[in-house]
């Protein structure tokens, strides 16, 4: 425990003293020394401060060491996005922790230095092991000292102080103070110092010792002043300087330097190896030639040289052989003729041993066996004699009837011979009793002698230890003559015994060998006996063995016997396979013979019959064929069903490879695609789903706006609310902000559809205000279709640190230009946005740490997008089943890797389990907590549960890789073309990880860690199942990073080899992801779709929106627009300025407006516009053609003839298409071509061959593959209008989901609107039935006049009526106007306000007591507050007659009604 600091080498205090700066620790994280990398780790983080040596200025003045008690965490808590580790009592008592330490730390600084402290006074101590109470002689002993040198009261303890350990600082303290008081008087030369700062101990043990200072209660005394107390002066602390600081710091430090020097070294040696290796790289070609050249020349001058030397090697090595072999066989020979006796001596003595040893073994058996040998022999005596007994018994009961008078009379007999015998023997022992007599008397009188001694005996002890006394005495000194007498002859003593064992060990040995020697044959009569005996054992215990093995002996005989039957008939059919020849020959020539008799016979009976052969087979044949033919009908009749099913299944199959052939083949049929032709009509279905998803997409827009303003006056509300519960604001305001939303909020919440008709109101425009919307409407478009302009808007925002607040703003702004993805084309334009706003950022890192530290406003857009239940159901699809069987099934399932928590939980187990403390240790490092069993067990198998919960995660990421959605498919798609384009140094491989850790991060992770969020589970999570959840999303973030398990992490490295085999398990996921298809293929849209597209896209939008994107895009158009002549700077500059715009526009209203978007310039269109439409027309015309006439290919119905009946064939076609009750619309019907209802077949066929031909004519179609590029390009429409059709039913479907979740979103705050609304209505109730103390009315004044008169009537309001005289109100200014009331009047007319239920007051005016016409209202507060609201001055009532000021009428309520002042 002791740690002193001596004198520094001067070698060591010089040597490397440049301090290394944070930059060069950093520099050196691509070490591949672990420690370097550690060290540069520690640079970069807050951590390395609890490494670092303790300064000057944080140690206490004056005590060297000691560190100065203050918080550790301050600088760090103060910087930005630092969270406070531990709990926060931790935080709270971290001064009264360290102070604790620190006591217990002088406590035991002050132990460690008691020694003693007057050597030359010699007292008699007592010493033993176990504590008795002669150690109290001792204590006594102390106290006299005390005495003797006058130490105070003041410093002394008490007996049970140290006797019973009471106060066991106090009694150092006495001795510390002794120490003073003997070195003052000059007793001793030095006292006993101070060795705070200079010591050093493990936590531990601070924290041991302090348990039992507290345990004690006792408070801890003071050793500073000690000096003070006895008025010496305390020895000055030697200041230390610069130097002897450095100086002891290196010396403390002296391993880490040298072990960062050599790591250095180290590192400077590699890093001047690489540079020669570089070196040697760059002349790889000519050091290979020379090595190659002198590789030659040393070979040949080796194979010279063993050429040379192989000839006298060989024969060198031959006689050095011969001559060691003769030498070793030589010696050999001496020494075992040298050892002869002592060999035969040893075997005779390894024989006796063996002998004595099987002797004892056997001797050994028969005892253990003597036992049961013995119980077997009782039963069996056992046995026999109660057989004899029984036998007896049996004879008895048969001889029972004839014996009882002959045993009677021999009874009788016999008792009579007994008392002759008894009188006889009396008369004849006479004198014998007489001497028994005289002994009981003895008895007696030794008894009473016993009592006597018993009584001496009393006094035994005290003579024994008197006794003892006095031969202890003499002992004892007889004793120590003996000792001194012993310890002056030691080594004679010593030499003499050394030899009497010598002898006596010489004398043993002989003996046993000659004891040996006499019965040597006795020892092998007795060998031979036992081998016998052990030999009959054998024998016996074969025989018994035999005996219990008979049957499968006997099994084993009748398998010998049939193995030698069955060799037998193997030679019998060997000697039958050897003339197999001969046999068969004779076989066959027996079977001809007898066949050819057989079908001679059969051959003349049949030319016989042969008339009557031939009818009856064709009988036979009739009946079979008309059987075959009823089973067949009749089954058919039976399953006809099935038939129709299995015909209808064959179509379908034939009709799917059709399809097949359509979708997937390169160069499909004419008879394919004319199959398929009705597939591309456009019926009232197509266009009822088109409507029905543009009104819900309104739906959605109005739904999304109604839940953000509700949000916010939900949250305002509470915010007012909490401020009224805290006296900062009155009642009054959180009405006035309630009924800011028109008096209710539930209109909020109307879910009435948006009308489909533009919002703009024409009427109410003028020509300027019209221009500005078709501006807004070239603006949006420009916006949605050139992601340029919006991807530069986020990185400036990004730039410039905008608060969190804003980029909300900005966010929803942003959602709300692209319908919030609800639409194919919203959708892609959304994607190209954020693939775009990538690339810009990406550009923008210098390296990939900046890109991955990065905080980008794309982000915060996908964040929004991933949203969709789309998404939530990809999730769940993933998720689900892994937390439900693994976490939410499991109940029991724990995950810690934390050994010491797993230790502790153990112990708590045990307790809990037996009911008493466990004799396990609790607080214990985590490297003794591994070591235990049962925690080593648990942590082995919560590691096994944890790589096989991770396991399946990623099989189940790898089955639905493909069905990952595909917005984020793209992005990681972006994102990873992006890295590859800018960090073109970097790895694909590595770019390939970022990409997966940003998935990870973004996507994968908070679905895992809080499932309940996402929709993947329904319930909560308990404390331990997240905890689960965090230790697997632990693991699965090291493999996403691509990085093992390190130092932070040590006890969950063991799973670093699945982590490493995960990892490309990842890389290939990451693979699978990243290939996708372009959007353009995916949404099937392109750069002039909006220019063909028959409807113009749409947007619904708020104006205070418009406004709001005008604003935002003007104040950074430099930014987006660098270029002077861009199209967005014309808009811009076309649009004029917000304020403007807003004051021109009121008209419109602040609603929700759908916009018809356009673009600015309508002269760009496409180059292949003409070729398109009239490709566009020939496929129409073919469609037409291809369903009137056949042929194997379409350059064969072209130019084959028309007919009468292709004619006939195209009037049905067009009655059947084209009547008014048809509800499907022809192909291509949203193009504008010719009409071919007023077209014979004739013109139709020459329209289509014209048009061919000036296809062929332009390039576009080829007449080498009979114009299969025309029916290729129907098939494909064919394909992308099926696939449009699916899209729709997806987006419809995901449309409905998104409405179904906002509609829970406005019931769930619609619930919480109204606990807010019921809570502001009953403090209005509380604060109005407050009556308070009861006012005091001046009797005859207007107001008590009124009152007994409303109390007489019995019409006394609930909450007060109040009467005022007009002339009052116009003086308060409550009251403006009365129109037809005169000045004169004021004071003769009266308005009476009363409120007889809450929130109601009613308003009433009257000429002295009879009421005016008409001067009647009722007012609701929250139209008051409506009117302050909406900044009305005034408020007309009673027809119009009646003008009031608003504020001060409120003013007015409040102070009556409410009592608010």
């Amino acid at each position: 425990m002791r740690r002193s600091y001596d004198s520094v080498p001067p070698s060591l205090v010089h040597a490397h003293t440049t301090p290394l700066a944070s930059p060069d620790l950093k520099s050196l994280g691509r070490s591949s020394t672990n420690q370097l990398r550690t060290l540069s780790k520690l640079a970069q983080s807050t951590s390395a401060e609890e490494f670092a040596m303790i300064s000057p200025m944080q140690e206490v003045t004056g005590l060297r060491g000691r560190r100065r008690l203050q918080r550790t965490d301050k600088d760090s808590a103060s910087q930005p996005g630092h969270r406070n580790g531990g709990y926060g009592w931790e935080g709270r008592n971290w001064m009264d922790k360290q102070r604790q330490f620190l006591q217990a730390y002088e406590y035991l600084c002050h132990i460690e230095v008691v020694e003693a402290l007057n050597p030359q006074r010699r007292f008699k101590i007592f010493h033993h092991q176990r504590l008795q109470y002669r150690h109290s002689d001792n204590i006594a002993i102390f106290f006299r000292y005390l005495d003797e040198v006058e130490l105070p009261d003041l410093f002394r303890f008490e007996l049970i102080d140290l006797y019973e350990k009471k106060n066991i600082p106090k009694v150092i303290h006495c001795i510390h103070a002794l120490s003073w008081l003997l070195y003052r008087k000059g007793i001793v030369e030095f006292r006993i110092g101070n060795l705070v700062g200079q010591l050093e101990f493990e936590h531990h043990e601070l924290e041991a010792t302090q348990k039992g200072l507290d345990k004690l209660g006792a408070n801890m005394p003071s050793f500073g002043n000690m000096g003070a107390d006895f008025g010496v002066e305390a020895t000055p602390e030697p200041e230390e300087t610069e130097e002897d600081r450095v100086a002891r710091v290196l010396a403390e430090n002296e391993p880490a330097v040298v072990d960062l020097q050599a790591q250095m070294r180290g590192a400077l040696v590699r890093m001047q190896l690489g540079k020669e290796m570089q070196q040697l790289w760059d002349c790889e070609d000519w050091i290979v030639d020379l090595q190659t050249r002198i590789r030659g020349d040393f070979a040949r001058q080796i194979i010279d040289y063993r050429l040379q030397m192989k000839q006298f090697a060989v024969g060198l090595q031959s006689s050095a052989r011969g001559f060691l072999v003769r030498r070793r066989q030589m010696q050999k020979e001496r020494f075992w003729k040298s050892k002869e006796k002592d060999v035969l001596k040893l075997q005779s003595l390894v024989r006796a041993s063996k002998i004595r040893r099987e002797v004892r073994e056997e001797q050994s058996r028969l005892q253990l066996a003597s036992g049961p040998i013995r119980g077997i022999q009782a039963t069996f005596r056992g046995f026999l004699v109660r057989e004899r007994i029984f036998a007896q018994k049996q004879e008895s009961n048969r001889m029972s009837g004839p014996a009882a008078g002959l045993q009677a009379a021999v009874r009788g007999m016999l008792l009579r011979k007994r008392l002759q015998k008894d009188r006889e023997e009396l008369q004849r022992q006479a004198g014998a009793i007489t001497w028994l007599q005289a002994a009981a008397r003895a008895m007696l009188t030794r008894k009473q002698v016993a009592l006597q001694r018993e009584t001496l005996e009393g006094f035994a002890p005290m003579w024994t230890a008197l006794q003892a006394t006095c031969h202890g005495s003499l002992v004892r000194s007889r004793l120590q003559a003996l000792k001194a007498e012993l310890r002056s002859h030691t080594p004679s003593i010593d030499l003499l015994q050394a030899h009497a064992r010598a002898s006596a060990v010489r004398r043993d040995v002989s003996e046993t060998l000659e004891g040996l020697a006499d019965t040597e044959d006795t020892i092998l009569d007795l060998q031979s006996r036992f081998r016998g005996m052990l030999e009959r054992k054998h024998v016996s215990d074969d025989l018994e063995a035999l005996h219990q093995q008979e049957t499968e002996i006997t099994a084993l005989q009748s398998y010998i016997r049939g193995f030698l039957r069955r060799k037998q008939h193997h030679t019998i059919v060997d000697e039958l396979e050897s003339n197999v020849e001969e046999v068969s020959s004779l076989q066959s020539i027996a079977r001809a013979m007898l066949l050819r008799a057989n079908v001679a016979t059969v051959l003349d009976e049949l030319e016989e019959q042969e008339e009557s052969v031939g009818e009856v087979q064709a009988a036979m044949k009739a009946f079979i064929v008309r059987a075959k033919y009823e089973e067949k009908k009749r089954f058919f009749n039976e399953n006809m069903q099935k038939v129709v099913k299995i015909q209808s299944f064959v179509r379908g199959k034939l009709q799917g490879e059709a399809y097949k052939s359509l979708t997937s083949g390169k160069n499909p049929p004419v008879n394919a695609v004319k199959n398929f032709v009705h597939l591309l009509n456009d019926s009232d279905f197509d266009f009822n789903e088109e409507i029905e998803f543009e009104r819900m997409r309104k739906t959605v827009v109005q739904q999304v706006r109604q839940n953000e303003m509700l949000e916010q006056y939900i949250d305002q509300l509470d915010i007012k609310i909490a401020l009224l519960v805290k006296n900062k604001i009155t009642l009054d305001e959180v009405v006035r902000h309630q009924s800011n939303f028109g008096g209710h909020t539930s209109n909020l919440l109307a879910n009435s559809g948006m009308t489909s008709s533009n919002q703009f109101d024409l009427k109410a425009l003028n020509k300027s205000s019209r221009k500005k919307l078709e501006l807004y409407q070239q603006l949006f478009f420009t916006l949605q279709t050139q992601p340029q302009y919006l991807a530069r808007l986020f990185k400036r925002i990004r730039e410039q640190g905008i608060a969190e607040k804003e980029c909300k703003r900005i966010e929803h702004l942003m959602m709300g230009l692209f319908g919030y993805a609800q639409k194919r084309r919203e959708e892609y334009y959304l994607l190209k946005l954020i693939g775009r706003s990538i690339r810009e950022e990406v550009e923008g890192c210098n390296t990939l740490q900046d890109y991955l530290r990065g905080n980008f406003f794309w982000s915060k857009l996908l964040h929004n997008y991933t949203r969709s239940p789309r998404d939530r159901k990809f999730l769940r699809d993933l998720l689900g089943p892994l937390i439900r069987d693994n976490i939410i099934e499991d109940p029991a399932l724990d995950l810690e890797s934390d050994p010491m928590q797993i230790y502790r939980s153990a112990i708590n187990n045990e307790e809990l389990r037996t009911g008493r403390p466990s004799n396990r240790p609790l607080d214990i490092p985590r490297e003794l907590a591994i070591k235990d069993p049962e925690t080593k067990e648990v942590f082995i198998d919560h590691l096994r549960d944890l790589r096989e919960i991770c396991d399946q995660f990623l099989l189940a990421l790898e089955d639905l890789a493909p069905r990952v959605p595909y917005g984020l498919r793209f992005v990681c798609r972006q994102t990873f073309e992006a890295l590859c384009q800018h960090f073109q140094r970097e790895h694909h491989q590595r770019l390939l990880h970022v990409v997966g850790n940003w998935l990870w991060r973004f996507y994968l992770q908070p679905a895992l860690t809080s499932p309940e969020n996402v929709g993947v589970i329904e319930k909560n999570l308990s404390p331990l199942q997240k905890r689960n959840l965090g230790e697997v999303a632990k693991v699965l973030s090291q493999i996403a990073t691509g990085r093992r398990f390190g130092g932070d992490n040590i006890y969950l490295q063991p799973l670093n080899a699945f982590i490493a085999e995960s990892i490309e398990r990842f890389a290939h996921i990451m693979d699978a992801i990243v290939a996708v298809p372009d959007p353009e293929s995916t949404f099937d849209i392109d750069e002039f779709n909006d220019l063909y597209a028959k409807n113009k896209p749409t947007l619904y939008i708020k104006m205070t929106d418009i406004f709001a994107i005008h604003n935002l895009t003007a104040a950074e158009l430099p930014h987006i627009c660098p270029n002077r002549d861009d199209l967005l700077r014309e808009i811009m500059q076309d649009l004029g300025s917000v304020k403007n715009n807003e004051s021109e526009m009121v008209a419109v209203g602040s609603s929700d407006i759908q916009m018809f978007l356009s673009a600015k310039l309508h002269d760009v269109d496409d180059p292949e516009a003409d070729v398109k439409a009239l490709f566009m027309e020939t496929k129409r015309c073919v469609l037409y053609i291809i369903r009137v006439q056949t042929g194997t290919n379409l350059l064969e119905i072209l130019v084959k003839p028309i007919t009468q009946e292709d004619e006939h064939k195209w009037r049905t076609l067009l009655r059947d298409d084209f009547t008014n009750g048809s509800n499907t619309r022809g192909a291509y019907s949203d193009a504008n071509m010719i009409d071919v209802t007023r077209m014979s077949y004739y013109e139709l066929k020459r329209t289509a061959l014209e048009n061919v031909m000036r296809l062929e004519h332009m390039g576009r179609i080829s007449k080498l593959n009979f114009y299969q590029d025309i029916l290729n390009a129907i098939a494909l429409d064919i394909r992308t209008k099926s696939r449009r059709r699916v899209q729709r039913q997806r987006e419809l479907e995901g449309v409905r989901l998104t409405l179904g979740n906002l509609h829970e979103k406005a019931k769930y705050l619609e619930q919480q609107r109204k606990s807010y609304d019921d809570y502001i209505e009953q403090a209005m109730a509380t604060l109005q039935n407050k009556k308070g103390k009861k006012r005091f009315l001046l009797p005859f004044t207007k107001q008590y006049n009124h009152q007994r008169e409303l109390e007489r009537s019995g019409r006394v309001p609930k909450f007060g009526s109040y009467k005022y005289s007009a002339r009052t109100l116009f003086d308060k200014g409550v009251l403006v106007s009365w129109a037809g009331i005169t000045e004169r009047d004021c004071g003769q007319i009266d308005l009476t306000i009363s409120c007889d239920e809450v929130g109601m007051f009613s308003l009433e005016g009257s000429r002295s007591h009879i009421q005016i016409p008409g001067a009647s209202a009722v007012i609701p507060i929250e139209d008051l507050l409506q009117a302050q609201f909406e900044s009305h001055q005034f408020m007309t009532l009673f027809e119009g007659n009646l003008r009031l000021n608003v504020n001060l009428l409120l003013h007015l309520l409040y102070k009556k009604f409410y009592r608010t002042q």
